[in-house]
Formats: structure tokens, sequence, C-alpha cells
């Protein structure tokens, strides 16, 4: 045993943590008990916080304390929150009382807002110290101490924000002035109920390294680091690819295939109905159809080219929104610039389609029909990957929901009905 812990012990615990996450929950359990206390608590930090939820789920209250005792309140409030009621509840109870009540305010902010993901050690100063007397204050006070200290934050006697200072100014600043001479007071802060697309948002278009985070009276009470602020992003964006497919919440290659599965049929059941609808479409034109054989080759090529111009425009729109480059009433003009390229494309794309159907079935009336239908559903792709997330927006929903299965419904059943509707009419017109 003490082999394999000494084993465990030298490998990085990010490494330690993938492995667990590939373990089933008994032997990731066996493989924590393993380890020496403060060290397990690192491994539970760079587990997912689902994974370390569920392992958390086998052990007693006091075992899991004496994980946590070893982590900041703010990653202890964001295992705790994973967990049911009734457990987090008990290990309330058995932390230490000072970091009972610390965690518990946090546990009050939703896990995805600026108050649930910041991180409450931050330093703060106030307005009317001189720079001698702050920096004789951090010495004096080694607790204030955090590994990523970029900013100090300058405060009134209300503890509210008015001014943030580098690490840097403060050091080379004379030892004379006082900090609300030399402070930044064009502070962007963040508000404790924030989302966190607000959160990545701000942090992509100010590249800050650290944003404060303020509660209703305007007073500082957090900071989210720049390491919190890429999670974020990267949830953000995990979010928005995973809903843009109908998958609900962060599902990952280990999660169990029973809550895949459940995660997944819902949406896929929106898209039967949809491709139901598309059928629908391709059974009214039968006849003609049967008429023209020749129409089967193209109808899957046609709609699958227009699909591909649509879902190219919505991935551009719904990356503009997440990011907030554009609001919605920027719609027209991105609508304008969206069915510009789907002439554009369109066009070479017609003439590309018109000369493979002439040259592989001898028909120029075929050649123009499939042409036509190419360049007008490069257009109606267009519009639709541009109205399906505007007017997603516009209904107050996530513009990422599921928007590629609309984009995918619209163009393949307005591809069949606009190729099949050209075909019908030039059957008529030519008395074929």
């Amino acid at each position: 045993m003490k082999d394999d812990t000494t084993h465990l012990q030298n490998i990085h615990p990010a490494d330690l943590a993938d492995r667990l996450e590939r373990l089933p929950s008994d032997a990731a359990r066996e493989v924590l008990q393993q380890l020496p206390p403060a060290e397990g608590a690192v491994i539970l930090a760079e587990l997912h916080t689902d994974k370390a939820a569920n392992l958390l789920e086998g052990f007693t209250g006091g075992q899991i304390v004496g994980w946590l005792r070893f982590l900041p309140p703010h990653m202890v409030a964001d295992l705790l929150f994973a967990l049911p009621v009734k457990r987090r509840e008990e290990v309330l109870t058995a932390l230490p009382p000072d970091q009972s009540a610390v965690v518990t305010a946090l546990l009050r902010h939703l896990p995805d807002s600026a108050g649930g993901i910041m991180d409450n050690r931050f330093i703060a100063v106030r307005a009317d110290k001189t720079v001698e007397e702050c920096l004789a204050d951090l010495r004096a006070n080694p607790e204030q101490r955090t590994d990523d200290v970029l900013y100090i934050y300058v405060t009134d006697d209300a503890e509210r924000l008015v001014g943030v200072v580098s690490l840097r100014d403060l050091v080379f600043a004379p030892a004379e002035r006082r900090m609300s001479d030399i402070m930044n007071r064009e502070v962007r802060v963040l508000h404790v109920t924030d989302d966190q697309e607000a959160i990545a948002r701000q942090v992509h278009h100010y590249h800050f390294l650290g944003l404060p985070v303020v509660d209703e009276r305007e007073r500082l009470v957090g900071v989210v680091k720049i390491r919190d602020a890429i999670r974020v992003a990267q949830a953000e964006a995990t979010e928005d690819m995973h809903l843009m497919v109908g998958l609900f919440g962060e599902e990952r290659i280990w999660t169990p295939w029973r809550h895949s599965i459940a995660k997944r049929l819902p949406w896929l059941g929106v898209n039967l109905g949809t491709a139901l609808g598309a059928a629908t479409v391709v059974s009214f034109f039968e006849g003609t159809i049967s008429r023209w054989t020749a129409l089967v080759a193209f109808l899957p090529l046609i709609c699958a080219v227009a699909g591909n111009a649509g879902n190219q425009a919505l991935t551009v729109i719904i990356r503009s929104l997440a990011l907030g480059e554009v609001a919605p009433g920027d719609a027209l003009r991105a609508l304008r610039k969206e069915l510009f390229i789907g002439a554009g494309n369109g066009v070479v794309l017609a003439l590309a389609i018109g000369l493979i159907a002439f040259g592989w079935k001898g028909s120029v009336l075929l050649g123009v029909v499939a042409g036509t239908a190419m360049l007008l559903n490069q257009i109606l792709g267009a519009l639709a990957g541009v109205a399906v997330p505007f007017g997603l927006k516009w209904c107050k929903v996530d513009p990422a929901l599921a928007s590629s299965i609309f984009v995918t419904a619209l163009t393949d059943t307005m591809g069949f009905l606009v190729f099949l509707g050209l075909a019908t009419v030039a059957l008529r017109m030519f008395g074929m």
C-alpha cells in the first residue's frame, strides 16, 4: 500500500485527476483514500465538479471535511453545490464554523453567476492610505497573500469599490502618495448576479487578468480571476456547442450512457418530427419523381449543400451574439450580408451543379432546374442561418438552443419544396 501511495504522489495532480475520471466510482474512491488529505483535496479541485461530487457521495461527512478544509471557500462551495441538499447540510455542519459561514454565504449565489464563480480571496485597501502604509500592511499580514495577486482593490469606508491599482504601480509609486492618487477610477466590475456569459464576454473584450465582483450595494465581495475566467469561457463555449445540437447540460465522454440517452433522445425526437415534415413535402411530389426519376439523385445533394450554408451562417451569428459583437437590432444588417454571401456562393454552385447535371444525365432542362434550385436554396440557407438565432433571441430563448436542428429542418423542407416545385413546373411547361 505504501508503494502504491508513493507512486500516486509522484503523479502530477492534473494527470491523476484524468485517471480518476476514467475509473469507476468505487475504484476512484479507493485511490482517493490512499492519498494524504491535502493531496486528495488538490485532486478533488482538479476533477470535474460532477465527478468530484459523485466521488464524495460515497464518503461520510467527516471524511469529506477532511479534504475540504484544505480548499479555498469558493472551491468548497462549487463542490457542495453539486451535492444533494441533505449531504450539503451535513458537510456544512461538520466544517469549522468560520469556514462554514463563508461557504454558506457563497452558496447563496447560483453556480453559473459571478457570485458563484468568484474567489472571495482578494486584497483591498482604503483610499486614504499611503503607498508606504499599504506595503507595510501587506508585509505584516501574510495571510492576505494569494498565489496570483495582480491587482490591489481600493475601497471607501463603506467597503464600496472606488478604484484599482496594479501591483506593479503600487511597488514603484512614491511612498508618500495616497492610494486615491495612484488608483485607476475607471473600474470594470461584475455584479454577483451576472451570468457566466457576461463574464466570458467582458474578459474576452477587455483582456483583464481579473474582474472584481460587487454586491447590490456596490461593496467589493470577490474577484473572478483569469483561471476562473478561462474555465468559464470554456464552459460557455461547450454549452453553446452542445445546445446547438440539442444537448442539455454538459456531457462528457465518460458521462454514464443512461444519462447520455436521457439528454440526447428528446431532441432526436424533435429532429425526427422535422424530418417527417421534409418527408411529407417529398410525398406531395411523388408523381413528379415517378415521371422524372433523375431528380432523386440530386435531392440530397442540393439540400445538403444548402444545410451546410445555413449552418455556416448560424455559427457566425451564434458566436457574435455570445461575444456581444451584435445585438438583436443588428439583425437586418447581418441578414443583408449573409444573403449577399448566399447569392454569391449560390451563383457559383448553381453553375457547377448545372454542368454536372448536364454532363451526367445529358439534360439541359435538369441542369437549369438543379442550378436554379441550388441558387435559391443557398439564399434560403443564409436566411435560415440568420433568422433562427435572432428569432430565438427575440423570444428570449438562448440562440444556441438546438439552432442547427431548426436550420437543417428549414433548409431540407424548403430545399425539397423548391427543387421539386421547379421540376413540376418544368414538366408542365415542356410537356414531359
